[in-house]
């Protein structure tokens, strides 16, 4: 079984809202198309804190200046077309941002076929909508961490 290692970044603004792409996965059995965080599989011999940095930096035009808190992690089971799968481990990071000027030049051939969209998502946008998001605890995740509440060590999400 391919394990595939990546740093996500949950990227809030003053306003708690989170930023999510709208991402289409083509090489799933099941092709489905979710609201994602900014953020990307390691390159060899990448930590996954250098991993977040240059996926901000490549996604968003975001150069990271502090460290930021690891608090959720997830690892998925995946299945690919050719019927192989994928376990995906994936730690999230908090951004805080005062404010947003996003670039996109950096993105790669595959983020410019996959990545269809990108919004600021508020609570109550999320819990009206009727898509799908990268984490079924998307509304705890952004309610806690609007209140302040970091977690000390890093929490599995689902």
């Amino acid at each position: 079984m391919q394990i595939r290692k990546s740093s996500r970044a949950i990227v809030l603004n003053k306003q708690n809202q989170i930023f999510l792409f709208r991402y289409t996965f083509d090489f799933f059995a099941e092709k489905e198309s979710i609201w994602i965080t900014p953020g990307g599989g390691l390159d060899e011999g990448e930590s996954f804190e250098e991993a977040l940095k240059r996926e901000l930096f490549e996604e968003l035009g975001m150069k990271l200046t502090e460290p930021a808190p690891f608090v959720f992690y997830r690892t998925p089971l995946y299945e690919l077309k050719n019927g192989e799968k994928v376990r995906s481990e994936e730690r999230f990071y908090l951004v805080r941002l005062d404010k947003a000027e996003f670039s996109y030049t950096g993105w790669t051939e595959s983020e410019n076929r996959r990545m269809t969209a990108g919004k600021w998502w508020s609570v109550e946008e999320i819990r009206l909508s009727e898509e799908t998001f990268f984490s079924e605890d998307i509304l705890e995740i952004i309610e806690r961490l609007s209140r302040g509440e970091i977690p000390k060590e890093p929490e599995e999400i689902v």
